[in-house]
């Protein structure tokens, strides 16, 4: 697979109104006979309506289910398991000595702890100088120079992995520090229950203050780790890992083999693998790590877009096995369906909206459905008050949050409508214009850029 950078994808404010105009034009297409055919209307509405309630009940219903505490497992440590911590980097020189640092200062023993920084020859900053300082001055950090082309992170992690020596491996982003605990309290689970093969954590946005940007996307990423990730956990469905950090048993690449190189999300590819193995993922928001979320268009953009797609790819890819693979339980199967049917209506959902400004100007009517007021402002509330369940949640249980997300989780729908749009670029990358899968590598928020 080939890796780009950010500025060389040339995402810039005409890609994305390129990209708009065509969303555009979709969304007419859908629409405009709503202008000749009232019925027509009506249906549209009634499917959006029904399509936002899926989306946003399931949403409500996590934030409430995330006020659970997660305990791990309470096992004696005498004789911990040795953690490998595996750092793929490229041009990371803004974060990688934080992300080192706090790495060197987790609560584990030193002697069962290995830090594996494998770092890409083709960086273009000092990433590999500061790797090599900190491998010369700590035993525990391993530096590892990679020189191969392409690949993106799943090739550069399977690369990593070869030179890891622990039984439990810590897979974590180069922008990701770990809390002091981490590392100790996801081991935990590993002890107690063989049949665990992956414990993920929760990535904490620190940088919402970057810009408007990187502030909406740190509360949308609240959203999704507790409201989702941890809410399928307490909710008994279908458990992933995504994001930037999760530790696996070393036995899961052993018997199912490295992460797939040719899929833009391989985490949750390698989520749907682990449950077809009859093996468990737990989900624990306690097992923190802090990361830094894009604070430029171009880096959103490129974030976004790579994750929506990679989404579609898999749920082209596990649909028609997952919810029909008796080892899950009943539940992790419809849960399953759920996640993968919704990987595509993001879609639907944006071409359709216009139906809403339609209803406040030219049309008028409701849906087939009783109580759609009501409905619809259930919809309407649902990021704020969702943002705000999560909001107090982290407070009961010691995190805090910048003031400014709780004005940013106002304005989320306008945030999401603009993911929407990332939604449907994805769609016709993948299906319509059968684009080749490019990974570009996200820009940190103090990397210069080039004139």
């Amino acid at each position: 697979m080939e890796v780009k950078t950010a500025d060389e994808t040339g995402v810039s404010i005409r890609t994305v109104g390129w990209y708009g105009t065509v969303t555009v034009l979709a969304l007419a297409l859908v629409t405009a006979p709503a202008l000749l055919s009232g019925a027509y209307a009506t249906a549209l509405r009634t499917v959006l309506l029904v399509l936002l309630i899926g989306l946003v009940g399931r949403t409500y219903l996590g934030a409430v289910l995330a006020f659970r505490s997660a305990s791990p497992p309470d096992v004696e440590l005498t004789d911990p398991p040795t953690v490998s911590v595996v750092i793929p980097a490229y041009n990371e020189g803004p974060v990688i000595a934080d992300t080192l640092d706090a790495a060197l200062a987790v609560e584990y023993p030193t002697d069962k702890l290995e830090i594996v920084a494998c770092y890409e020859a083709a960086s273009t900053d000092d990433t590999a100088e500061i790797v090599n300082r900190y491998a010369d001055d700590h035993e525990e950090i391993v530096a590892i120079e990679r020189d191969e082309e392409g690949g993106g992170k799943a090739k550069a992690t399977n690369y990593a992995l070869q030179h890891a020596s622990g039984e439990i491996i810590a897979s974590i982003d180069a922008d990701h520090e770990f809390a002091p605990d981490a590392i100790e309290r996801a081991v935990r689970y590993f002890v107690a229950d063989e049949d665990i093969w992956c414990v993920k954590g929760r990535c904490y946005g620190s940088n919402p203050t970057d810009s408007l940007l990187a502030l909406h996307a740190t509360v949308e990423r609240h959203i999704a780790e507790l409201a989702d990730l941890f809410g399928r956990e307490v909710f008994g469905g279908f458990t992933i890992f995504g994001g930037g950090q999760a530790f696996f048993r070393r036995e899961l690449f052993d018997r199912l083999g490295a992460f797939d190189e040719e899929i833009l999300v391989e985490d949750v590819d390698m989520s749907a693998r682990i449950h077809e193995a009859g093996k468990r993922i737990r989900v624990d928001p306690d097992v923190v790590t802090y990361e830094e979320n894009p604070a430029t268009l171009s880096a959103w953009w490129s974030q976004r877009t790579r994750w929506a797609r990679g989404w579609m790819q898999v749920a082209v890819r596990y649909l028609p096995r997952l919810p029909f693979d008796s080892t899950l339980t009943r539940r992790a199967r419809f849960d399953a369906a759920y996640t993968f049917v919704y990987a595509l209506v993001p879609v639907v959902t944006v071409v359709a909206a216009p139906m809403l400004l339609l209803d406040r100007t030219l049309l008028t009517g409701g849906t087939y459905l009783p109580y759609d007021w009501l409905l619809w402002g259930l919809v309407g509330v649902a990021p704020f008050l969702t943002s705000l369940l999560i909001f107090v949640r982290d407070y009961r249980h010691g995190y805090s949050h910048h003031p400014a997300e709780l004005l940013a989780a106002i304005t989320l729908w306008g945030y999401l409508f603009g993911q929407g749009i990332v939604y449907v670029t994805s769609f016709l990358d993948e299906f319509i214009f059968d684009r080749e899968s490019v990974y570009v590598t996200t820009t940190r928020a103090d990397t210069p850029v080039d004139d």
